[in-house]
């Protein structure tokens, strides 16, 4: 059903959407047990999708084949959000929402999804205002790409903890119903992903975008993060120039020229480990699991302080791995293992040192 507002048409889906919700939802099981949600306003008296990192519950009710067939050109569609906020009360809105993404847009089945939200007047249950928010999907139906969803949150929250420059995410398990076939509704995880431009107000700061940005434009401890961290997960995907899977800051705050740099999008990295994500082709590297530094070449007394940090969140990494309740046993480890390596391989920092400048990037 695409967005041309036809008032009968959203009052079908919003029926739909609240019967749908009164069944007993059939499809993956929850793997912990969580405490009742609690209602989380903004000062706006919008629902704050990221006040919590408990796992939200929410339904998407829209016309889910033609989102598929027509998700190599994306358009907006029609579509009822509901989100549970107790174990007996939910709040709605209706929505448009669309298929998203680049190489995930082609590749899944079920691509990822943005949610935009509008300000309407007759609306007597509000969610959100005017705005979007992005939603990774599960991309295909099986317990791998399960998998995938959840290291992918791991990571960003595993980047929350190296800067508050970092998008926050939420883990929701969504029940997808098709307006035309709700007896076919299924349910899969995902997480949603905070909007940019409030990313950008949290940290007070704006997003820039321009094309003449190298990373010697970027204030050189936020770059030396993003460049470190993403070296740690062994993740190529990235490029300031580009601007590709990293966003650009600029403060409000303080008098700079220094942009701000935001890494996101961590399908493609060693420690998500996807069966499609391999490097690309001039890298000198065969998989994504092998570790390759883009960062710049900074001198050891830049180095050291960044690295220090890196160490002095082992713990903290590997404590928020072993507490993810949703990774099976086995991916559990294998997340473990790979951000141990990392440790492991640099007990020596010198050694580490030397081998993000064995790589590093002169002018980039």
């Amino acid at each position: 059903m695409k967005s041309n507002h036809n008032l009968p048409l959203l009052l079908i889906i919003s029926m739909l959407c609240t019967y749908s919700y009164s069944q007993e939802i059939v499809g993956i099981q929850d793997t912990a047990t969580h405490e009742p949600y609690k209602v989380e306003l903004t000062s706006k008296n919008d629902f704050d999708f990221f006040a919590s990192e408990e796992p939200l519950q929410i339904t998407l009710c829209f016309d889910i084949r033609e989102f598929i067939k027509t998700r190599s050109q994306p358009e907006y569609y029609d579509a009822r959000l509901t989100v549970k906020i107790s174990e007996n009360d939910s709040i709605s809105q209706n929505i448009k929402l669309k298929a998203r993404g680049i190489m995930r847009l082609s590749y899944c089945s079920f691509p990822p999804i943005l949610l935009k939200f509008k300000d309407s007047d007759n609306e007597t249950e509000r969610i959100q205002g005017k705005g979007s928010i992005k939603l990774v999907t599960h991309c295909n139906k099986s317990s791998s790409f399960e998998g995938y969803v959840f290291k992918e949150y791991l990571t960003y929250r595993l980047f929350n903890l190296v800067t508050p420059y970092s998008f926050k995410t939420r883990l929701v398990k969504i029940n997808y119903v098709d307006i035309n076939k709700p007896d076919n509704a299924f349910t899969a995880y995902g997480f949603l992903i905070e909007n940019e431009d409030k990313m950008a107000e949290r940290n007070n700061t704006v997003i820039i975008k321009n094309k003449n940005i190298t990373q010697r434009n970027m204030n050189s401890i936020d770059m030396e993060r993003v460049a470190v961290f993403n070296y740690m997960i062994g993740n190529t995907d990235w490029s300031v120039p580009l601007q590709h899977n990293v966003k650009i800051l600029k403060s409000l705050e303080v008098l700079s020229d220094k942009g701000i740099p935001v890494a996101y999008d961590f399908d493609y990295s060693g420690l998500v480990n996807t069966v499609y994500s391999a490097p690309a082709e001039e890298l000198p590297i065969k998989t994504v699991t092998e570790r390759y530094y883009l960062g710049l070449c900074f001198g050891d007394e830049e180095l050291e302080p960044i690295i220090d940090e890196f160490f002095g969140k082992q713990e903290q990494f590997l404590g928020t791995i072993h507490n993810f309740e949703y990774l099976s046993k086995g991916e559990k480890k294998q997340v473990e293992t790979y951000v141990n390596s990392f440790y492991k391989m640099y007990r020596n920092q010198n050694i580490l040192i030397s081998d993000l400048n064995r790589t590093c990037k002169q002018l980039y």
